[in-house]
């Protein structure tokens, strides 16, 4: 029984040792912790070689490109479950006007222009204003003057004119445009009366040309009536030299008509 009681004596003994011990060795390591261990010191250039390494093993990678079959294409594009396959793609709707910039009233186009407009359109009409005013004659007939008093003979009655007298007294005034006419009318007289024409007023000198196409008047007459219309409403003044060309057409023409 003492033995035994040593036994555990000792025991005790040793397990307060071992405490007192690990405590001294914790409190050592507080009291001096050990050095941070070192860290690795790398460089810029081997970082980045090991970089581009990694990176050119992973680029060795090669990927193929599959293409899908006809078939197989139309089929999915019949299937009604890819129906957008198909379907057109609506357009972004334009914005709106009212987002354009705003332009006052003066500065807008179609006021530009229907300004110009009028401008040039006041411009031209006073132009025109003053050509017509002035003595430029652009925009008016000019006037020919006619002496009015001598040819103001009485010709509604052809058989009533002394004509004799009359283109004497006119060729005397050097009025050669009246005394043609005078002729003209005693030879449309001198062939009423002897029947060769249907004479009336109102008819035109054309008419008689068309009664003379069958006979062999209508040639000289053409030219006597050619001669007597530009003279007379032409108002294409004659010289002495004209008019007697003229007259002696007409005497060769009333030769031929007494003859028959």
């Amino acid at each position: 029984m003492l033995q035994s009681f040593s036994l555990n004596a000792n025991a005790q003994y040793d397990t307060v040792f071992n405490d007192l011990s690990l405590s001294d060795t914790v409190i050592e390591e507080i009291d001096n912790p050990p050095p941070p261990p070192e860290e690795d010191e790398y460089k810029d250039e081997e970082v980045d070689g090991i970089y581009f390494k990694n990176k050119d093993q992973y680029d060795t990678l090669q990927v193929a490109q599959r293409k899908v079959p006809d078939s197989v294409k139309k089929g999915m594009q019949n299937d009604e479950a890819f129906w957008y396959a198909n379907a057109e793609i609506e357009k972004a709707p334009e914005g709106k006007k009212g987002n354009k910039s705003y332009k006052p009233f003066g500065q807008q186009t179609w006021v530009k222009t229907l300004f110009w407009i009028l401008v040039i359109g006041v411009f031209a009409a006073v132009i025109m204003l003053y050509l017509a005013d002035s003595n430029i004659g652009l925009f008016r007939k000019k006037k020919k003057l006619v002496q009015l008093e001598e040819e103001e003979i009485a010709t509604e009655d052809i058989f009533a004119i002394n004509y004799q007298r009359e283109i004497e007294k006119a060729a005397a005034q050097a009025n050669y445009r009246l005394a043609v006419r005078l002729m003209f009318l005693r030879l449309l007289k001198n062939m009423s009366e002897k029947n060769v024409i249907n004479y009336k007023q109102d008819k035109t000198n054309f008419d008689y040309l068309l009664q003379l196409h069958p006979t062999n008047y209508y040639k000289d007459f053409f030219r006597i009536t050619r001669n007597y219309e530009y003279t007379w409403y032409g108002q294409f003044e004659i010289n002495e030299d004209a008019y007697k060309i003229i007259r002696n057409d007409f005497d060769l023409f009333e030769k031929n008509l007494a003859r028959n």
